[in-house]
């Protein structure tokens, strides 16, 4: 008889989405939902950078249609599921061209998240890994997720 040793309870990924990560969880179906259903049911620890939020609540109004009551019950919905809201950092390094996506980086960072999940092909995508957190897709991150269970 083998003897076991104390059982370790695994770690949750803790995983940035940017602003179309979580656009496209919110209007179709496909991996990106498939992330929210992974934090709905406390696979991952889910963390929002409040600007991401800020920028989705202007996605969905000017770009989507929604109304402001309609747009602000989503935020409320993901802010609910976050096990994080995460200010914006004091200092953001120029990694990927692109200012914003560097902000939602330097929060990704700042807050030791494990990975950030994008579909950003051109900016973010590319970096591949900064300051230990992996910038992959949402079918990454789901195929990683799988492949631990």
């Amino acid at each position: 008889m083998r003897r076991r040793g104390p059982r370790r309870s695994r770690l949750k990924v803790r995983i940035v989405c940017d602003t179309n990560v979580l656009v496209s969880a919110l209007i179709a179906d496909g991996p990106p939902n498939r992330l929210l259903e992974e934090a709905i049911d406390g696979r991952i620890d889910l963390l929002l950078p409040e600007l991401v939020l800020t920028e989705l609540e202007r996605v969905l109004t000017e770009k989507l249609g929604f109304d402001a009551p309609r747009a602000g019950e989503a935020i409320d919905l993901l802010s609910s599921l976050a096990a994080d809201l995460l200010a914006a950092p004091a200092s953001v390094e120029r990694v990927t061209g692109d200012p914003s996506d560097d902000s939602i980086l330097a929060c990704a960072a700042a807050a030791g998240a494990d990975v950030l999940a994008t579909g950003d092909r051109k900016h973010l995508l590319p970096v591949g890994e900064h300051r230990s957190v992996r910038l992959l897709t949402p079918q990454a991150v789901l195929a990683e997720l799988r492949s631990v269970r």
